[in-house]
């Protein structure tokens, strides 16, 4: 029965150790994903794909300690769990410093395209490249770039087309940087 219990089970200290690094990790993976994100979320790579599963992996992995168990997992879902409920929590009540710069203009939603021509942009304020933007629209079933009447990069790395010949209510771009561009006849009621 020991010999089950050392498989299956954890110690007191080794429950706080593995509460501790699931804690800290955690905290980590959040400020990764906030900084860089958008731009691995918005991105069709394979190379994208398999960052953010490594990354995931490792912390995973890291967060069991020497000999992982199913004590230690269940320690480990549940203090992720309600790291998840706090930092919730805390986002309802106040928005931390650092989160404030990560909604900078680099993680803002964006005007990539208007009319079938893409938007000029510094190499620095790119978050994803013109191969992507097309791949998304191939996705969404346009035929013509033309059709593409505008394109927004979203904060989380999705992307929302307007098509030829629709408008867009003027309250959906505000906060979007490059709303300025967009030509009056795009906005409106629909």
């Amino acid at each position: 029965m020991d010999e089950l219990w050392t498989h299956i089970g954890i110690s007191p200290d080794g429950a706080l150790g593995v509460a501790v690094a699931s804690a800290l990790l955690y905290v980590l993976y959040s400020v990764v994903l906030t900084l860089w994100g958008p731009r691995l979320f918005s991105s069709s790579s394979t190379l994208s794909v398999a960052l953010l599963t490594v990354l995931g992996s490792l912390m995973a992995r890291a967060m069991l300690g020497d000999f992982p168990t199913l004590g230690g997992a269940i320690v480990a879902a549940a203090t992720l769990l309600l790291m998840e409920a706090i930092i919730g929590r805390l986002r309802k009540v106040s928005t931390p410093a650092w989160a404030k710069r990560a909604t900078a203009p680099r993680h803002r939603p964006r005007v990539v395209m208007i009319e079938g021509q893409f938007v000029d942009r510094p190499k620095r304020e790119r978050v994803t490249s013109d191969a992507d933007v097309l791949l998304r629209l191939r996705t969404a079933g346009l035929r013509h770039v033309d059709d593409a009447a505008l394109v927004i990069l979203e904060s989380r790395g999705g992307v929302t087309v307007l098509r030829r010949g629709e408008r867009i209510d003027a309250r959906l771009l505000e906060g979007v940087l490059g709303a300025e561009l967009v030509p009056g006849h795009l906005v409106g009621a629909a």
